[in-house]
């Protein structure tokens, strides 16, 4: 038995929406990126280290999931430092004052988002019912996202939306979580969370005492120290499971 929802929190990505990468799109990135780092930084350099600076960045954000109050990275210090560490000083300067026209062109431009099946009907049976929903995400560039809802189905549903860089912490930090309590003015143990990663979204809601963390994941995922209060396959059988507390 899950406690009944005063507010629902949900992860974006993996939970909300989805992004498919455009082809074709890397290339013309790149020539954005080269055009604000100027001529001193060859565009081979640019896309080798631009690539390099990505995977050094995924491995980061998976080391992150361990701490128990992890920050976030600024936009400004990944591209200085994960991408630019080693460009001249002024190419160096120009990305750092760009940074953001630079993560939201590579989280936007180079992808084609889409809400996932039954999201929008999730968060209208929740609103309807009069409970606070509350977008919780870990991410490079929370404008990215928010121009992504304000363009959807969703714009203006959401009481609250918590991005990890304009925080300043990321999940499993759960002080993320109390950012999104102290917005929409509930308590964290009388509200829901849901998300798609055990290790960031699940923990994270362990950690701030939330009344129920809930994986979306299509099957079961088992981990010796990390368990969801329940899962659910999709955005359809979260509604699903609202629905029956709701009544």
């Amino acid at each position: 038995m899950l406690i009944r929802p005063r507010a629902l929190l949900l992860d974006f990505h993996g939970v909300i929406g989805r992004s498919e990468a455009r082809p074709g799109r890397e290339d013309a990135f790149i020539e954005v990126l080269a055009r604000i780092a100027g001529p001193s930084v060859p565009v081979d350099r640019i896309r080798a280290d631009h690539a390099a600076g990505r995977a050094a960045y995924r491995e980061w954000r998976n080391a992150m999931a361990r701490p128990s109050a992890p920050p976030e990275l600024s936009q400004q210090e990944f591209w200085t430092e994960y991408v630019a560490a080693d460009w001249p000083a002024p190419a160096r300067a120009a990305v750092r004052d760009s940074a953001e026209v630079l993560s939201r062109c590579w989280l936007i431009d180079n992808n084609d988002w889409t809400l996932l099946p039954g999201i929008v009907e999730l968060v209208r049976t929740a609103v309807d019912a009069g409970l606070p929903v509350a977008v919780v995400s870990n991410t490079l560039c929370g404008a990215a996202f928010r121009e992504i809802i304000a363009q959807s189905p969703l714009d203006g549903a959401f009481g609250a939306e918590i991005y990890s860089d304009e925080v300043g912490v990321r999940k499993p930090n759960p002080a993320i979580l109390k950012h999104a309590a102290d917005r929409l003015g509930v308590d964290l143990a009388h509200s829901w969370f849901a998300g798609d990663k055990l290790d960031r979204d699940v923990l994270c809601g362990r950690r701030a005492g939330v009344g129920a963390t809930i994986l979306v994941a299509p099957e079961p995922i088992a981990h010796p120290s990390i368990t969801p209060h329940t899962n659910v396959a999709d955005a359809e059988g979260l509604r699903t499971l609202l629905e029956a507390y709701l009544t």
